[in-house]
C-alpha cells in the first residue's frame, strides 16, 4: 500500500512536465516534412503549416508540387490548404486540383470543390458543372455552393431545378446559391 502511495506521489510530481505543450514545428521543419513518404507526416505538416503559418509565401510553392502527388490523401489536403489560405495559383495549379473533380469517392470530389472555392476560380465552373448531375446529395450541394461562390447569374438556370429535389437541404443549398448569384 505505502509503494502504490509513493509511486502515485511520484507520478504526479512529474505531470506537470509531461503535460506540457511542444513548441510549433518551425515552418521549415514542416516544409521538410512536406517531402517524407509516409501520408500521414505530410498531411499533418499541411495542416500545421495551414494553421501556424496561413500567410507565408515561403510554404505556398511547396505545397502547389503537392497537388499532383499520387497520394489522394497528400493531394486532397494540399488542395483544401491552398483554399483555406486563399493562395495566389496557376491554372496549371487549377487544373490538377480539378482532377479531383472527377474522382469515384465523393471525399475527394468534396474536397476539390472547397479548394476550388477558396480559390474563386472561375475559369474552372465547365469542370464542376457535371457534378450537378452526381448521385450524391452532398456533391450535389457543395457544387452549388462553389458555384455560388465562383460563378455568376448565367448559372441560375443550371440551378434551378434543384428547388424541386427531393431532398430539403439540396433545396435550401439551390434557393441560397440562386440568391448569390442573382446578386452578381
Amino acid at each position: 500500500f505505502l509503494t502504490a502511495i509513493l509511486l502515485a506521489a511520484f507520478v504526479l510530481t512529474l505531470a506537470p512536465f509531461s503535460l506540457e505543450a511542444r513548441p510549433p514545428k518551425s515552418e521549415d521543419d514542416l516544409i521538410k516534412d512536406l517531402a517524407s513518404p509516409k501520408d500521414g507526416v505530410v498531411t499533418d505538416a499541411l495542416q500545421k503549416l495551414e494553421k501556424d503559418y496561413p500567410n507565408s509565401p515561403k510554404s505556398v510553392p511547396e505545397i502547389k508540387k503537392l497537388l499532383g502527388d499520387p497520394r489522394t490523401k497528400v493531394a486532397r489536403k494540399a488542395a483544401r490548404v491552398l483554399g483555406a489560405v486563399n493562395a495566389d495559383v496557376s491554372q496549371a495549379d487549377l487544373d490538377k486540383i480539378c482532377e479531383l473533380l472527377k474522382s469515384s469517392d465523393k471525399y475527394t470530389i468534396i474536397d476539390g470543390l472547397k479548394a476550388l472555392r477558396g480559390l474563386k476560380s472561375k475559369s474552372c465552373v465547365p469542370q464542376m458543372l457535371p457534378l450537378l448531375k452526381n448521385t450524391d446529395k452532398n456533391v450535389i450541394r457543395d457544387t452549388m455552393r462553389t458555384l455560388a461562390v465562383v460563378g455568376d447569374k448565367s448559372l441560375v438556370p443550371d440551378i434551378k431545378p434543384f428547388l424541386g429535389y427531393p431532398d430539403l437541404a439540396v433545396q435550401k443549398d439551390a434557393a441560397d446559391a440562386i440568391d448569390i448569384l442573382k446578386e452578381k
